[in-house]
């Protein structure tokens, strides 16, 4: 199939998609950007054109729109101010859907972030990762709030928020690891699940009618 020129339109959320595919399959160290190209029928020269640092700015990319489009979500659950346990549900189920829908990207945020942790200090991304970081931060304290208001208003048991916060979201961003489309669950019910096994974890055993009483 002829490759398209760099002057050709080609959506950048096209690109992204492949990337994370690819570094699903390969893992970033055996991903090239030819690999990355031949996904979205480009040259590598191509998509330098888009990516002019290659690909460590693809897996940024990939990295910061998945998170951004997720805490937009958690966001919106939160402004909605519903009780803790009613939150928590909808946040653990807006993130489970999330994951489930484009595994590549949680599956990256699960094996390649390590990649950006080892950049050193004068690396051009650096700064950039840092960047993302602060947004993974922000994502992981949106969780800790909810927590910490459900602890003091008496809805969840005690736990060391820091750690029971950890816990979950390493369970939910292992879906990205895990997940087939064509698994005996559907996205639906594996966000339901976690968000019951998570809830019960606290010690909140109400349901889905219940905590938006």
């Amino acid at each position: 199939m002829p490759r398209k020129p760099a002057d050709q339109t080609v959506r950048r959320e096209d690109i992204l998609l492949a990337a994370a595919a690819v570094f699903r399959e390969r893992g970033y160290a055996g991903a090239t950007m030819a690999h990355i190209a031949r996904r979205v029928r480009l040259t590598a020269g191509s998509l330098y054109h888009h990516f002019p640092a290659g690909k460590q700015d693809l897996l940024l990319a990939v990295l910061n729109v998945g998170m951004d489009t997720v805490i937009a979500q958690l966001e919106a659950i939160l402004a909605q101010n519903l009780p803790p346990a009613e939150t928590l549900r909808r946040m653990i189920e807006a993130h489970a859907m999330a994951v489930t829908q484009n595994v590549s990207v949680g599956a990256a945020m699960v094996f390649e972030i390590r990649t950006l942790i080892k950049l050193p200090p004068d690396d051009p991304s650096a700064a950039e990762r840092d960047a993302f970081l602060a947004r993974r931060d922000k994502f992981e304290r949106l969780f800790r709030v909810v927590i910490e208001r459900g602890i003091q208003e008496g809805v969840f048991r005690p736990v060391d928020v820091g750690l029971f916060t950890k816990a979950l979201l390493g369970a939910q961003n292992w879906i990205g690891v895990w997940y087939r489309e064509d698994g005996k669950l559907r996205g639906e019910q594996i966000a339901a699940h976690m968000a019951e096994t998570f809830l019960a974890a606290l010690g909140c055993f109400c349901s889905k009618t219940d905590a938006s009483d």
